[in-house]
């Protein structure tokens, strides 16, 4: 009973491991050729790839440009959003200026008060050289009539009074003019002063272009200096991408790329590789902590693009090199 239970058992095992047996002895050169051929084949494309793929971001072809303020203040407006285009001289952000606008009105008060001082000193000055010319003319008659024994000399003592006099009303009117005057260059000097520290407080777009990305917030608090943004310059853009460094190589200036999504297929642009590092790197472009691709060795190029429309700054995307050799 035991033995025809084993042999129960035994049989479908050992028909089914002659089946196996059977089907692999079947055309063993064949399966060998096919196996070495794909094998050969692997190889060859990892040798010479006629795609290679490259991980990058868009960026501006000129240097993005940092923002920052000159002064130090309290962020009042922010007038753009991120990624918003502008055009140059456009106001970015204006820090509160409440002092220096309080300064300008109390300078402005100064100049208007300077310059009716100014009329009253100068229609001063011109009266008393219209009466020194009338007195002038009065001594002129009474110094003849004084020659002519016809009035007594001491005539002409009292209109040389009258003289001195006026003279001195004059001179001093002449002396009020100028202290005025240097008064008032002393004010439009403050008053550029302090309109330059107003003009301090506002930021503006060096140029048409892009707004990259803001540090600040409205009703924050900046230092002189202290990075605010970064703006991008309008024109062409470029891919800065990775190579991984076991393609390193095979890539060249010069051949073509087409750039995808990240993870999808649609093509959004074409372009040309325009430089390679003459160097492998240790660190990754592609994100701010680089303690995870430490160990990463890559090649780093820039793609220009034909036509970047399709594409927004800092996007990530695939590149898909052509290198054009054929296995």
């Amino acid at each position: 009973m035991k033995l025809v239970q084993s042999v129960a058992i035994f049989l479908p095992l050992f028909l089914s491991v002659m089946v196996v047996g059977c089907s692999g002895n079947a055309g063993p050169a064949e399966g060998q050729e096919n196996a070495a051929a794909e094998r050969r084949d692997a190889i060859r494309r990892l040798q010479n790839p006629r795609e290679i793929a490259a991980l990058g971001k868009i960026v501006p072809a000129d240097e993005m440009l940092e923002l920052a303020f000159e002064t130090s203040g309290r962020v009042k407006s922010i007038y753009f959003r991120e990624g918003q285009k502008v055009q140059g001289g456009d106001p970015l952000i204006v820090l509160d200026a409440a002092l220096e606008d309080n300064q300008l009105k109390a300078l402005e008060a100064q100049l208007e008060r300077n310059r009716l001082e100014q009329e009253d000193a100068r229609a001063q000055q011109k009266y008393y050289e219209e009466v020194l010319e009338q007195q002038g003319q009065t001594y002129q008659r009474l110094k003849r009539s004084v020659e002519a024994k016809a009035l007594p000399a001491s005539e002409l003592d009292r209109i040389e009074l009258d003289i001195t006099n006026s003279r001195n009303q004059a001179a001093a009117a002449a002396r009020l003019l100028q202290r005025l005057e240097v008064q008032a260059r002393e004010l439009r000097i403050q008053q550029e002063e302090v309109r330059l520290r107003r003009r301090q407080k506002e930021l503006t777009a060096p140029g048409e272009g892009t707004i990259v990305r803001w540090e600040v917030r409205q009703g924050a608090t900046l230092n002189a200096y202290q990075l605010a943004g970064e703006f991008a310059p309008a024109g062409p853009l470029l891919v800065e991408a990775e190579v991984d460094e076991y393609f390193a190589t095979d890539v060249k200036v010069g051949q073509k790329a087409i750039i995808r999504r990240e993870g999808y297929t649609d093509t959004l642009a074409v372009g040309q590789v325009v430089f390679t590092s003459e160097k492998l790197s240790d660190k990754s472009i592609l994100s701010e902590d680089n303690s995870q691709f430490e160990d990463l060795q890559v090649r780093r190029i820039k793609i220009r693009l034909e036509d970047g429309s399709r594409l927004l700054l800092g996007m990530k995307v695939e590149a898909l090199i052509q290198t054009n050799e054929k296995s």
